[in-house]
């Protein structure tokens, strides 16, 4: 059984809890969906700690959200980020980019 992609908001300003698979199968639709559960303003915090899986699209989706973010002027925070995320951002030499080192 494959779970979906979760975003629900925190109880902090511009938090995120995101839970399920953040890979190819689920990117996607987690992508179409962002108005719904990004915050309007601000800086934005992803709590990763629920995430099950990730591979290259989920890594890919972290650094599109980023770079959109960053054309507004607002700021991507990832708090509990699990090794595997950790691994493929080190792998893709993009650990800077996502503030994860």
């Amino acid at each position: 059984m494959h779970q979906d992609l979760q975003f629900n908001q925190g109880q902090q300003a511009g938090e995120v809890l995101v839970s399920g698979p953040l890979d190819r199968n689920s990117v996607a639709a987690g992508w179409g969906s962002r108005k719904k559960w990004l915050p309007s303003g601000g800086q934005v915090t992803l709590d990763l700690a629920q995430v099950e899986q990730v591979d290259s699209a989920g890594l890919a989706m972290l650094i599109r959200l980023q770079a959109e973010l960053s054309q507004g002027d607002r700021e991507l925070s990832l708090r509990n980020v699990n090794k595997q995320l950790q691994q493929f951002a080190a792998v893709s030499g993009v650990t800077q980019l996502l503030s994860l080192s």
